[in-house]
């Protein structure tokens, strides 16, 4: 089994872009890096003002949302998947 191993360089954050459906990671070296709200149902239930009360953690390579207990490193949208409870839309209509 391989570990993936990414350099930090390629995981600082500059800023984070939020809609009702995703929300983005805009990487210091112009890559856009983008994910379903749905992923995180913390963050998927937020408020609007709650979801754009977001900080770059210290090392660069993470957001935290201090107000809702959310905390997503770059690394994680990278290497995908959803947070444990997360479920599609489609499946929660059901």
């Amino acid at each position: 089994m391989a570990i993936l191993e990414i350099d930090d360089r390629y995981l600082q954050i500059s800023a984070v872009e939020i809609n009702d459906e995703t929300f983005v990671f805009l990487m210091a070296d112009g890559r856009r890096i983008e994910a379903p709200l749905w992923w995180y149902p913390r963050l998927d239930a937020a408020s609007p003002e709650q979801r754009n009360n977001w900080a770059i953690l210290p090392f660069g390579d993470a957001v935290g949302w201090e107000e809702i207990d959310e905390y997503i490193s770059a690394e994680a949208l990278l290497i995908g998947g959803a947070a444990p409870g997360a479920v599609p839309p489609a499946e929660a209509a059901e």
